[in-house]
């Protein structure tokens, strides 16, 4: 029996899949492995963003879900995807942590290879970054954090640079950079994760401390009633 933190099975994976591209009557939908990259980047970011807030985006509208027959297939299908992003945060959670990012391989005329192909993956992870751009600034503007998003910018982003074409010409160029993604992306959550953490502990220490009442001491030690002390309406903090 499947739980809140189970992965999909294949079938519930492609269940997915083709409810994104036959179910959704809007042109911004995403693809399975545009979401896939959307949801990594949500989760190792700077900050915590709510399922509500970025729900609306997979399916490019403005609510937290799309229109559907039933109340039954509204919950299976958040359900199918919130599992899945839980998966992803369990992956980072393990030890060792891991990604198994969700992108197709290609194959072209002529050519017997299957090469990586992370392009919509890398577009899906630079709108999760969107969510959030400013946040993610203070990585963006070293040199160490420019390394670690050169391979997803040059697949992802429409107009990375002016080399971006001659890095990205060939298909073997373009696999190659994918195969970096992996590394990026788990230094990436490396170097966020203790800022988490933090705000994480912070909020946990705010919502732990006992409410006073108006007419207690206040808690700052003035002797004074809470509500002629800090609790004033001028003074409140």
């Amino acid at each position: 029996m499947s739980t809140p933190f189970s992965p999909l099975s294949d079938e519930e994976f492609d269940e997915l899949d083709q409810f994104l591209l036959y179910e959704v009557d809007t042109d911004e939908v995403m693809t399975l492995d545009m979401v896939d990259g959307f949801m990594h980047a949500i989760a190792i970011g700077p900050v915590t963003i709510q399922p509500t807030h970025w729900l609306p985006k997979i399916w490019g509208t403005k609510e937290m879900m799309p229109p559907m027959d039933s109340v039954a297939q509204v919950n299976h299908i958040l359900g199918l995807v919130m599992r899945h992003f839980n998966s992803v945060i369990s992956g980072l959670e393990g030890e060792p942590r891991e990604i198994s990012p969700c992108w197709s391989t290609a194959s072209y005329p002529g050519d017997q290879q299957q090469y990586d192909d992370a392009e919509s993956w890398a577009h899906g992870f630079v709108e999760g970054m969107r969510l959030c751009w400013n946040d993610w600034q203070p990585l963006l503007q070293t040199a160490q954090g420019q390394a670690w998003f050169r391979p997803i910018g040059l697949l992802g982003e429409d107009d990375f640079g002016p080399d971006q074409d001659a890095l990205t010409r060939t298909p073997a160029m373009r696999a190659a950079l994918a195969l970096q993604i992996p590394q990026a992306v788990l230094d990436m959550h490396a170097h966020w994760l203790p800022l988490r953490r933090a705000v994480y502990e912070r909020e946990l220490a705010k919502s732990m401390q006992p409410k006073v009442g108006r007419n207690e001491p206040c808690p700052c030690g003035s002797g004074k009633k809470f509500k002629k002390c800090c609790g004033a309406a001028a003074d409140l903090h």
